[in-house]
């Protein structure tokens, strides 16, 4: 069950049957044996499958313990088969006893052994992971506090992230939990991102280009060294570090290139050319498929604010320029994606952010009452007048016949 849940299902069946096979080699060769553990060990490993709660673990290790005790049963009435012996009936009953309680007992060890095999190891479970979306952490409760536009940013880019991942088989717990953290640098100055410029002052207007491209991609390498702070697992760590790649800080970039033309306007356009490097990310490039899914549902969820209008097609432009710019710039490099899964990428994004950023009907303001006097009066102006009785006109009038 520890290979299961630290390695996954297919080095666990290895060990199974390997474990299997020297347990009835030692047990004096016989077959019973071998088959009693390597089944037993099979209702373990598909019962802690994609587990991501400790008590799951328990639980299949309950199962183990009872699928023992159920062979335990069958060998026991196999060999004692028309006898009457109650001393075989003990032994059977104490066999399925010491099954189920080994089981228990095996399952309640995984968990108390996980946390120190995965800093041993550097593996991070599912259930680590799930632990880290708990919203009160530490540094997503700074994150919300110092920088909310940020932490808004960060949930929407865990929902596409999340979509894409299962969209194309990619593992969806680790890029919620890469999204959440990714941005936890701009802790350091929140207020040189124009998602928490509140005030709408831009403190970016008294810096120089270089100068503000070299704080924003700080935050890079702020937020690893607070995911080391805090002990985060190092996939975690790794998607920090590889969210930007190393692409440019393209909105200084381009205003350096302005500045550097406008100075210096009668040199060759050579020579005005600002060199690259200090509006470049250090990296590295995105390395995993979860990686690259952050890295692009990050710059989708960023520009898809600035679209105007948002429709279908605006938004599926919008996508493909995004990735064929980074494509062509060399950022899927070093990552193991095809060109297949990068289009269900796309598809997910699509679908994700058109239903984020969906729009709604204008709800109209309630129509203010009337004045009490003024709708009396109509009240009485509309309302049809009443003829006297019939008795009323014909009674005499007093003198009107003398």
């Amino acid at each position: 069950m520890i290979v299961a849940v630290l390695l996954g299902t297919g080095p666990a069946i290895m060990m199974a049957l390997v474990v299997s096979l020297f347990t009835g080699v030692i047990c004096g060769n016989r077959l019973d044996v071998l088959v009693v553990t390597f089944f037993a060990s099979m209702v373990g490993i598909f019962a802690c499958r994609r587990v991501r709660q400790r008590g799951r673990v328990i639980r299949a290790g309950f199962l183990t313990g009872v699928c023992v005790a159920v062979f335990a049963l069958l060998l026991g009435a196999a060999d004692n088969i028309g006898t009457d012996n109650r001393g075989a009936v003990l032994i059977v009953l104490r066999q399925m006893g010491v099954g189920l309680g080994t089981g228990l007992l095996t399952g309640m060890a995984v968990v108390g052994f996980l946390p120190v095999l995965e800093m041993l190891f550097r593996r991070t479970t599912d259930i680590t992971l799930l632990e880290l979306t708990d919203y009160n952490h530490p540094l997503l409760s700074r994150l919300q506090l110092e920088a909310p536009g940020t932490y808004h940013h960060s949930l929407m880019v865990a929902n596409l992230a999340e979509n894409a991942a299962q969209a194309i088989g990619a593992n969806p717990l680790v890029c919620r939990v890469s999204a959440l953290f990714h941005d936890i640098g701009k802790t350091a100055n929140p207020e040189f991102f124009t998602e928490n410029q509140r005030d709408r002052t831009n403190p970016h207007d008294d810096l120089s280009p270089i100068a503000s491209a070299k704080v924003i991609r700080e935050h890079v390498t702020e937020g690893v060294a607070l995911a080391l702070r805090h002990r985060l697992p190092r996939l975690v760590i790794d998607a920090i570090r590889q969210h930007h790649g190393t692409t440019l800080v393209q909105y200084f970039y381009q205003r350096a290139r302005k500045e550097s033309r406008t100075a210096l306007p009668n040199q060759p356009e050579s020579t005005a050319e600002v060199p690259e490097a200090p509006f470049r990310y250090d990296g590295p490039k995105p390395e995993t498929r979860e990686c690259a899914i952050l890295f692009f549902a990050d710059c989708v969820e960023a520009a898809s604010r600035s679209l105007r209008t948002v429709t279908p097609q605006s938004l599926a432009e919008l996508i493909d320029r995004l990735f064929q710019e980074r494509i062509d710039d060399g950022q899927l490099d070093q990552c193991p994606i095809t060109l297949a899964e990068i289009a269900k990428i796309k598809t997910s994004f699509e679908f994700t952010q058109l239903n984020m950023l969906h729009s709604r009907i204008a709800y109209p303001a309630p129509e203010p009452a009337p004045a009490p006097a003024l709708a009396d009066a109509a009240e009485r102006k509309n309302a049809p007048s009443t003829p006297a009785p019939s008795d009323a006109r014909d009674k005499p009038t007093p003198g009107k016949n003398l």
